[in-house]
């Protein structure tokens, strides 16, 4: 009896201690990218935790019971709109009473993260108010490396002319094109709503307005841009809306960079294959005009060779 009666004691003296040194608040964002953006500003003062796998749609999701388990823990939760699962998981892990933030709007421009970061402050500093300063420092200085990297992006989008670079580009990256300068000649819905007619539309537009770029978006499927590009010889390039959905983009500003350093690339790659086009042709005119002047010596030396045949001839018969 003495010795359950220490157990208990143990175990309940160990609860106590966790929930003493665990005073940070549980925050459940249901992507990766509310999370990153969560991240910046929270630091070591919240817990987080992410649902939504980032190689997968939101609005694609099958919840599990780990997920019902973490919902039950949460202090707020950060949601997009976008989740049609939300409420029957809070419903299902009992925690009813949860606050859940919408957080609506895109995030995959550095003014939209921007954006975004100076919500989820607003949120924590009002749930958290004694860490409020600390948010706000936080949320400063990710706002800061956020505006100088765009800075640099949209300087080297103007050194390659983008507003050059015609393109085809998927709805949920058309923010993110026309923020560096690329002319959208048009966009498309996710590849399992368009019908055999949006398809031989968006090809037309992109050969009638020689789309250069096709721009994909990772977890809406890139199996539709990719023949696309193929059939009007365009370049296909695949971005991400989610961190982590690829390698080296833990947080939001990696994803940003990332996103645009695709697009860059991708122009680059275009502008040299164009001047190795260019510098083909000129090759084959100089070949032509090279040609044309080979032939012409060979003519006036046929010319020559009459003309002294027909001097000859004259002065024989003389």
């Amino acid at each position: 009896m003495e010795k359950m009666c220490s157990v208990v004691v143990s175990v309940l003296l160990l609860h106590a201690a966790t929930i003493i040194a665990d005073d940070t608040i549980t925050v459940v964002c249901t992507t990766t990218a509310l999370e990153a953006l969560a991240a910046e500003v929270g630091g070591d003062q919240i817990t987080l935790i992410s649902l939504v796998q980032p190689g997968v749609c939101p609005s694609h999701f099958d919840v599990k019971p780990s997920h019902i388990a973490e919902v039950q823990s949460a202090s707020v939760i950060l949601y997009h709109g976008v989740e049609p699962w939300l409420e029957d998981l809070v419903t299902a892990s009992g925690n009813e009473s949860v606050e859940r933030i919408l957080l609506e709007g895109r995030w995959n421009t550095p003014p939209f993260a921007v954006n975004k970061i100076e919500e989820i402050r607003d949120v924590l500093s009002r749930i958290d108010s004694e860490n409020a300063s600390f948010y706000s420092q936080n949320a400063e200085q990710a706002i800061g490396e956020i505006n100088q990297m765009a800075e640099a992006i949209q300087a080297e989008a103007h050194s390659l002319q983008t507003e050059n670079v015609p393109v085809l580009c998927m709805d949920w990256q058309k923010s993110l094109a026309e923020w560096m300068g690329f002319p959208v000649v048009a966009a498309y819905a996710p590849p399992e709503t368009l019908s055999m007619k949006d398809i031989n539309d968006l090809i037309a537009a992109g050969k009638n307005e020689n789309a250069i770029l096709v721009i994909d978006n990772l977890q809406s499927g890139t199996a539709l841009g990719a023949e696309i590009a193929a059939e009007i010889g365009a370049y296909q390039v695949v971005l991400t809306n989610f961190p982590r959905a690829v390698p080296e983009t833990d947080t939001i500003g990696d994803m940003l960079e990332y996103n645009a350093r695709q697009l860059l690339n991708a122009v680059e790659k275009y502008h040299k294959e164009e001047k190795i086009l260019e510098l083909e042709s000129e090759l084959e005119k100089e070949k032509s005009i090279r040609q044309i002047f080979e032939a012409i010596a060979i003519l006036l030396l046929i010319l020559c060779i009459v003309e002294a045949v027909v001097f000859y001839m004259r002065r024989k018969a003389a």
